[in-house]
């Protein structure tokens, strides 16, 4: 016959001391690690963590460099502009009515795309140009995409990424 092990009695009032004890102390812990968070960061520590990227900021204060940030997103910014349904004419002509706006800073060029198979590449289209129509063999009816890519000023070769817009084409009466 076994006999089971008779664990000594302890009264409510030590139960809940030991209790509120453990609570204590966990909420010690946590506050010291938040602290240490909070320290890490003031101090700079986890600079140049993921996806972080440090430059010399020469001196310059934090508004001056956001300053200088903001004018370069300003100055390569683009603007697109497309017709979002392609018309297409019994000869193969397709209206996408691709514009280069005027206060754009680079030329484009664009692609139509459909099946994954590049089926028109455009000409270079300067700011303030516009392709109304281009003539796109083997495009069917259906979804395609008008992929449009900003040029560099003076090599014209591709300079940042592309955009790729969904369009529908339609069939036109005539």
């Amino acid at each position: 016959m076994m006999r089971g092990w008779k664990l000594p009695a302890i009264s409510r009032e030590r139960a809940r001391a030991a209790s509120k004890r453990v609570l204590r102390v966990g909420s010690v812990l946590i506050a010291l690690i938040c602290f240490g968070c909070l320290a890490w960061q003031i101090a700079g520590l986890s600079a140049g963590g993921a996806g972080t990227t440090i430059t010399e900021a020469d001196g310059r204060s934090r508004e001056e460099v956001q300053a200088e940030l903001d004018r370069l997103v300003q100055e390569n910014m683009m603007t697109v502009s497309l017709a979002p349904t392609a018309q297409l004419d019994d000869e193969g002509n397709l209206r996408v009515n691709v514009i280069n706006d005027e206060e754009n800073s680079f030329p484009q060029r664009f692609r139509v795309i459909q099946n994954d198979r590049q089926l028109y590449r455009s000409s270079v289209i300067e700011p303030g140009k516009c392709i109304e129509f281009c003539r796109v063999e083997d495009i069917e009816v259906g979804d395609a995409y008008v992929e449009i890519q900003a040029l560099d000023r003076d090599t014209n070769m591709p300079h940042g990424n592309p955009t790729r817009v969904k369009v529908s084409v339609v069939k036109t009466d005539g």
